[in-house]
């Protein structure tokens, strides 16, 4: 968990996004938001609210249009492309609804990937995805492919990717959107398994029974946070 002088994971200030027009049409509203070290928390919205946006912003993946974001204490604003891609590749794990992995690779394999472009070491690839593969139950399933896996096995191991890099930030897109109710759940108690190892965590999702399992939800509407609760836990 977070030391009192750490600074936080997330810090926003006034972030917006603007897309040009004519006409101009913002889609995200200037937003504050403070997500601290070892957090697990959600945002929660429905299609058009504006959580791929602000998924954006928060992943690297876009530059705001106003106001300042800061990835544990560095000023992404100020940073060139390349250093900006290489602290998204260090600092953040991305899980998303469509698993992406590699049809013909291995899920060890698939796991390796995830360190290429972090500059690992060939000689560590392999006993990194093999510690990941473990942590999240899959040791035993090192050498399948996902085209024979189940849903929630292929999830695992795209989770596992996102960790290899021992990332400040597992960042998850509807996580679970294309998985059964049950395997569902199994994938959201490996996310609590994780939090409860110190990983902070932030779920975007327009689904409130995921965004529940949080300690901490955040309503977005319209491009705009506006309202949180704190889970009683």
């Amino acid at each position: 968990m977070a030391a009192p002088d750490d600074p936080p994971v997330i810090r926003m200030r006034g972030v917006s996004r603007t897309f040009p027009g004519p006409p101009a049409v913002t889609a995200l509203h200037p937003t504050d938001l403070e997500i601290a070290r070892g957090e697990y928390a959600a945002v929660v919205g429905p299609s058009g609210s504006g959580k791929s946006t602000f998924l954006n912003l928060l992943g690297l993946l876009d530059r705001p249009s106003g106001g300042t974001y800061e990835l544990d204490g560095i000023d992404t604003g100020a940073l060139s492309e390349a250093r900006r891609t290489s602290l998204r590749g260090s600092r953040i794990g991305f899980v998303f609804q469509s698993f992406h992995l590699l049809p013909y690779r291995t899920a060890e394999e698939n796991v390796m990937l995830g360190q290429v472009y972090n500059r690992t070491p060939r000689a560590g690839r392999r006993a990194a995805a093999r510690d990941v593969l473990e942590r999240v139950g899959l040791g035993h399933r090192i050498d399948a492919l996902p085209t024979r896996m189940s849903g929630g096995e292929r999830q695992r191991v795209a989770i596992a990717r996102a960790l290899v890099n021992a990332p400040s930030l597992l960042l998850c897109d509807e996580p679970t959107g294309n998985l059964d109710s049950v395997t569902a759940v199994r994938v959201m108690e490996l996310f609590e398994e994780l939090h409860a190892g110190g990983l902070t965590l932030l779920v975007i999702t327009h689904d409130r029974e995921v965004a529940a399992r949080a300690r901490r939800t955040v309503t977005i509407r319209d491009g705009r946070l506006d309202g949180e609760e704190v889970a009683a836990r």
